[in-house]
């Protein structure tokens, strides 16, 4: 074989290769979603599993509103003296009506409250 029969050859085999990956890719990401059976309160449903992993990040947000003391601690990077100072916060000023205004609580700052936002919900 001459050396353009090689390069013929070659080029040949990565198209044929690319054409199959091309098919897998378009496959792979044109199939239904496919739902998952979620029982709660004896309620069963159907969801996606996108909607799953929302439901479950949303499970683990803690409603800084009403949570107990040894509540807020769960929060990642939330020690006992910084949930005392929420509580005494949300004592003298009120229920937070944003998740910023945890802000104000001595000791949390914006780097802080990066941390946390996705931990805590406000209802």
């Amino acid at each position: 074989m001459t050396e353009k029969s090689y390069e013929k050859l070659t080029l040949l085999i990565l198209s044929f290769f690319l054409l199959i990956g091309s098919v897998i890719l378009y496959v792979r990401h044109s199939r239904p979603f496919h739902y998952v059976t979620v029982e709660k309160n004896a309620i069963k449903e159907e969801y996606t599993l996108q909607r799953v992993e929302e439901m479950i990040k949303e499970e683990r947000r803690i409603d800084i509103n009403k949570a107990t003391q040894e509540e807020i601690t769960l929060i990642p990077g939330i020690g006992p003296t910084l949930s005392e100072r929420i509580i005494v916060y949300r004592q003298d000023h009120g229920s937070f009506e944003r998740a910023e205004d945890i802000l104000e609580v001595e000791g949390i700052g914006p780097k802080k409250f990066e941390k946390i936002k996705e931990y805590i919900r406000i209802d």
